[in-house]
């Protein structure tokens, strides 16, 4: 094999809990309406592109209709357990991120039914487990190119947040099953004891992070740089449901928020449109191993109450630029545009 490439895409729910509530109260209801592959329909091209595909899974796959934090928390995310394996597979979702925020929305059981529902279809998953062993575990995928290996390791988790930790009791502990508590210093040994012990690792940091509808924060920007300060060799997050900017930081890649792959829930205006998909990819070159990411943008109007997932227009591709250099403006410098085709493509060249 000459290359091999992964596709790393943001928040994924099919919305159940959302499109439920809409079809109660305006008969609006996009999975009654149109059915489920309206939501992949327009970016099924990215899943058949790249060999592996990773998503963050931001809702539990359950059944259960009561939960112990229903009256504390203001949003529960359900999806169904058995539609969604199915269309995941039909997708070509590899593996799935449940290191979030959502994903004890219905408690220890709405956590063993989303694995339980993902084992069946085949699917793996990392970043949240029944005790805090399993819930730290990396995705580890091992490629092979030409003679030589590359061992990924792929770590998932969410950032610390008081009232997750107080006021939910999200977080996986020793006994105690929940999200990784995905911060600098929860992964500082991992990351250097994965160094240290393969010298084919290639560690990948994909954290749920940042806040709501914000663009980059100060404690993103803390936690990726400490991330790589460690050992990472490659930040991807996700979390604020707002595509976030890039940086190079030593000499490594960090993307700070995927934003919005499928989510079918209205905002009401409160964040912009513009999201992302990125390809890691791994090629041979000169007897060497090399590394560059591929960013796709992708655009959903969260206006809506039906919102579903395009290609950008290359009418939308100049404010798309602004948004992803924002915070480092020098990193025009280093990516290419390629707009020729339908499917614009960018470069973001660090090495």
């Amino acid at each position: 094999m000459s290359e091999y490439s992964i596709g790393f895409f943001g928040d994924l729910t099919t919305g159940e809990n959302y499109q439920t509530k809409y079809d109660r109260n305006a008969r609006i209801n996009i999975l009654r309406q149109k059915g489920y592959d309206v939501l992949f329909e327009n970016v099924e091209i990215f899943l058949n592109r790249f060999d592996f595909n990773i998503v963050n899974l931001e809702t539990p796959l359950t059944d259960i209709t009561t939960s112990s934090i229903a009256q504390k928390k203001r949003v529960l995310h359900w999806a169904d357990k058995e539609i969604v394996p199915q269309l995941l597979n039909k997708y070509k979702v590899s593996a799935v991120s449940l290191g979030n925020n959502h994903i004890l929305d219905y408690d220890m059981q709405g956590l063993l039914d989303t694995q339980n529902a993902l084992k069946s279809a085949g699917i793996g998953f990392f970043g949240a487990g029944v005790n805090l062993d399993r819930a730290s575990m990396p995705l580890i995928k091992r490629i092979s190119l030409y003679e030589r290996n590359i061992n990924l390791y792929v770590i998932g988790g969410y950032k610390y947040h008081k009232d997750y930790d107080k006021e939910y009791d999200f977080y996986a502990k020793e006994t105690k099953c929940g999200a990784f508590l995905l911060t600098p210093e929860s992964v500082e040994n991992l990351i250097k004891t994965i160094k240290e012990n393969d010298k084919d690792s290639k560690v990948i940091m994909f954290p749920h992070f940042g806040y709501d509808l914000m663009k980059n924060t100060n404690l993103q920007i803390e936690y990726a740089h400490q991330f790589i300060d460690y050992g990472a060799d490659f930040v991807i997050g996700h979390g604020p449901h707002y595509m976030n900017s890039i940086e190079i930081y030593k000499g490594k890649p960090i993307l700070y928020g995927l934003g919005n792959f499928i989510f079918p829930a209205n905002f009401s205006a409160k964040t912009e449109p513009y999201n992302m998909v990125a390809e890691l990819k791994f090629f041979e070159t000169d007897n060497d191993i090399h590394s560059k990411i591929n960013i796709y943008p992708i655009y959903m109007d969260n206006h809506s109450f039906n919102p579903v997932t395009r290609l950008l227009r290359k009418d939308e591709l100049d404010k798309f630029i602004d948004l992803l250099t924002e915070y480092d403006t020098s990193v025009k410098d280093n990516i290419i545009i390629d707009s020729s085709s339908d499917l614009i493509r960018i470069e973001f060249n660090y090495e």
